[in-house]
């Protein structure tokens, strides 16, 4: 049975961050959907439209392997703001299973105090807005049940990582060799 992961989509979100960890995520044979605010195409930061496959309230009682938050600063503080998320990263975690954020988004982690203590990195201009974590210089870090990363061009290495984690090094070594990402 195939792992099953969601990603979030709100508008102003990072279209490289999205596309490509869908994409990556798709290739290792993962059940990944995406999950807009309501059911309507989601703009991104630079206007690039994705139609959702489902919505949030559609599957926010579902049980997900995997939650993945996209960056882009408007789409971050509406994920942050928005309880419906906030609740399933809650249980996510509760269940003793995986979230990923990158770029801004892992600034809702910590505000909400899911990422508490924990070591997480995210991209330079949002250090700042993180209080309660332990920030990593690294392009992508894994602490328990988190995988986080910093921006559009860490998005191969994040995504492969997520694989990885899900589906083992077999599996993201058999992606790599189609997309030849640097590891």
């Amino acid at each position: 049975m195939s792992k099953k992961a969601v990603i979030i989509l709100a508008p102003g979100y990072e279209e490289l961050e999205a596309v490509a960890v869908v994409d990556i995520l798709r290739r290792a044979g993962i059940d990944i959907k995406i999950a807009g605010l309501d059911s309507a195409p989601v703009p991104s930061a630079r206007d690039v439209k994705i139609v959702p496959d489902t919505t949030l309230d559609e599957i926010r009682d579902e049980r997900f392997d995997l939650v993945i938050l996209p960056g882009g600063l408007d789409s971050t503080e509406t994920l942050a703001k928005d309880e419906r998320v906030v609740d399933m990263l809650k249980r996510q975690l509760q269940g003793g299973r995986m979230v990923g954020a990158i770029c801004a988004a892992p600034t809702v982690l910590d505000r909400h105090g899911l990422s508490k203590g924990r070591q997480i990195t995210c991209h330079p201009v949002c250090r700042q807005a993180v209080k309660n974590s332990n920030l990593s210089q690294d392009r992508v870090v894994e602490d328990g049940l988190l995988v986080t990363s910093q921006a559009p061009g860490t998005a191969l290495e994040f995504a492969l990582r997520l694989v990885e984690r899900l589906e083992g090094s077999e599996k993201m070594e058999e992606v790599n060799k189609g997309i030849l990402a640097r590891l």
